[in-house]
């Protein structure tokens, strides 16, 4: 696993490196990555450090390599290769992990991994930030784990391709706060876990912007936020869960980046207990507020949770016209279910004149997006649909015989 000619005990990469704790493990790990909705997918970038990161301005220093074994190397060593070969050889191809590894060869490199970080900006940050929440060398944040049948469910046979770093969720929410853009209210970091019941839910108006941080060049990252926003509420790398913050952070989230996912989660946090493992208390008012700016800003699942809201009242005046309003909307941005809940409305004709007809189009639109609902609507009124010859009569077989 590690190169002969380096001439160290492989024992040494046990140990930890550095101040901020990153630990050593040369563990193979299977790694898996897919897209998910909530980060956009990237290509991992491969760290990058200056060109002259490795030469040593001192002619009469020994090399690393001596200064580990305490005798002249005289076989090649890597260690001996010039600056730019050495720069090309281990940014272009090197990962985290690797770069953690080397950060115990050389007194000098002890904080290549840091470096690396801030020589690299925004992305590298927010890759090491992945890394280390997740425990893997080339985690991007886009990552969904599918556990095998040999997986008992331990961290470490769970950890995804973790050759160098250990998980170390406090450093990662250090680089993510870094990233973020806000400075964290101290008085929201020492917030209660527990769920309040009499305190104030927030809403899209109520808005205080937060203190930016000191460098005037920082910008707000949506994804950092929502992150932090997510590990606070999880209690991730703290000692306790705090849902006051990750409220605060998922409204800032909002107001500064124009974030229709936070509004969404938001909205969730409030109507599903289960979101928040039942720190956050139920309020129906909130939620549909936040599902209501979510929807009018393009978020697709929230116009359709934005129409079950106005089809039961719930938050809001029962509204069978709004209701049908905003499903139709969902519907034709391509929200399967929403389709049902519109030929729904046709047949009861709730907001609507009654128009079995145009109630089975939906229906079979629904079907064909694979909404069990959709085929079950069309068998109530498949004599309608033939009678009418409103779906053609082998659509319509084979939608019902599928």
């Amino acid at each position: 696993m590690y190169n002969s000619n380096l001439n160290i005990n492989r024992n040494q990469f046990t140990a930890s490196f550095s101040s901020q704790g990153l630990l050593l493990r040369s563990t193979t790990m299977k790694m898996q990555t897919t897209d998910n909705s909530t980060v956009a997918h990237t290509t991992m970038q491969t760290p990058s450090l200056p060109t002259l990161y490795f030469s040593s301005n001192d002619e009469n220093e020994s090399t690393p390599a001596t200064q580990l074994t305490g005798q002249e190397d005289e076989s090649p060593s890597l260690l001996t290769l010039p600056a730019e070969l050495m720069h090309t050889c281990l940014t272009k191809y090197a990962d985290w992990g690797d770069l953690a590894k080397l950060a115990c060869v050389n007194s000098k490199w002890k904080n290549m991994v840091e470096d690396a970080a801030e020589f690299g900006g925004r992305d590298a940050k927010w890759e090491l930030s992945m890394c280390l929440l997740h425990g893997d060398d080339k985690h991007d944040g886009n990552y969904e784990e599918e556990m095998t049948e040999d997986d008992n469910g331990d961290d470490d046979n769970n950890a995804k391709n973790n050759r160098g770093l250990q998980k170390n969720e406090a450093l990662a929410l250090k680089y993510l706060t870094e990233l973020s853009g806000v400075e964290m209210d101290e008085t929201m970091n020492g917030a209660s876990s527990e769920g309040e019941e009499g305190a104030q839910s927030v809403l899209p108006d109520n808005w205080q912007s937060p203190q930016s941080n000191d460098d005037t060049n920082t910008t707000t990252d949506e994804a950092a936020l929502l992150q932090l926003a997510t590990c606070h509420l999880a209690g991730t790398g703290l000692p306790k869960p705090n849902p006051t913050l990750a409220l605060h952070l998922l409204q800032t989230a909002y107001h500064l980046t124009s974030s229709v996912q936070s509004a969404h989660k938001l909205a969730l946090l409030y109507e599903y207990p289960t979101q928040s493992n039942n720190l956050i208390p139920i309020d129906v008012v909130a939620a549909f507020e936040w599902f209501k700016a979510a929807a009018q800003s393009g978020h697709v699942p929230s116009m359709a949770e934005l129409a079950l809201c106005y089809e039961l009242g719930c938050g809001v005046a029962q509204n069978d016209e709004e209701a049908l309003d905003w499903y139709t909307k969902a519907a034709e941005a391509g929200h399967g279910a929403s389709h049902y809940s519109v030929g729904e409305h046709f047949e009861e004709a709730r907001g609507v004149r009654m128009d079995q007809e145009e109630a089975c189009l939906w229906y079979y639109r629904a079907a064909r997006l694979g909404e069990e609902d959709g085929v079950g609507g069309l068998r109530r009124l498949q004599d309608v649909a033939r009678r009418g010859r409103v779906v053609p009569e082998a659509d319509l077989e084979e939608v019902l015989n599928a």
